[in-house]
């Protein structure tokens, strides 16, 4: 029984770990009981298993039943990625639209309460925005 155990606990860390090694600690506690886990325990009799695994994620079926492959990947996050960036590009340029056209412009704190930005505040934040879309908007943007 507790071989079956020990093999189970092994092979589920095993699919878990991302590292080529698992090492995994046995310890009796005081009532008799048998634990493992990952952590060394606070206690000084324990016996360390270390085992030798490789990892190979799985890529799940997508809802139509296709695996994508590496190229489908890597054009979904290049989608993402581009996507992320016209969106930071639209609140970059409407932030600078706003602190160019309004001299008062009320923020939210930390706390939650709104206060009006200084002037060196609304200088920084114009700076910000004009390099925020230097960087992320393009010529098709």
């Amino acid at each position: 029984m507790n071989r079956i155990f020990i093999a189970i606990i092994i092979g589920s860390l095993s699919f878990v770990s991302l590292a080529d090694e698992v090492t995994v600690y046995r310890w009796v506690d005081d009532n008799g009981v048998v634990h493992y886990g990952q952590h060394e325990p606070l206690t000084e009799d324990f016996s360390q298993i270390v085992v030798e695994t490789t990892y190979s994620p799985v890529q799940a079926p997508l809802k139509n039943g296709t695996v994508p492959n590496k190229a489908d990947e890597e054009n979904t996050l290049a989608n993402q990625l581009v996507k992320n960036s016209n969106i930071k590009c639209k609140n970059a340029r409407a932030n600078l639209k706003t602190l160019n056209e309004f001299d008062k412009v009320e923020v939210n704190d930390k706390d939650g309460k709104a206060r009006l930005l200084t002037n060196s505040e609304r200088l920084q934040r114009l700076r910000l925005s004009e390099k925020e879309i230097e960087l992320y908007c393009t010529q098709t943007n």
